[in-house]
């Protein structure tokens, strides 16, 4: 794990089709969460914060960035192998 990182965040940026153009959800944020941190997530609704945790969770890719869980790329791993970041 880099840093003793459990979830590290780089130029996340997701973009939802709505009609002829894009809605950002999620900007260009960058975070990082280590062992043993306890952090919350606040903000108004539709601010992005499901969002947010569907990608952390491997439900949901982002349209640009980089997102990595427990050491693994979420870029690089299959829809089981998210399944079972999930569990651990």
């Amino acid at each position: 794990m880099e840093n003793n990182s459990v979830v590290n965040i780089k130029n996340l940026v997701k973009q939802f089709p709505v009609g002829g153009d894009f809605f950002t959800a999620l900007k260009d944020v960058n975070l990082a969460f280590t062992i043993g941190e306890f952090t919350g997530l606040v903000g108004p609704s539709g601010s992005g914060k499901t969002t947010l945790l569907n990608i952390i969770g491997g439900l949901d890719s982002p349209t640009e960035g980089d997102v990595s869980v427990l050491g693994h790329a979420l870029s690089n791993t299959s829809h089981k192998e998210r399944a079972g970041l999930r569990r651990e």
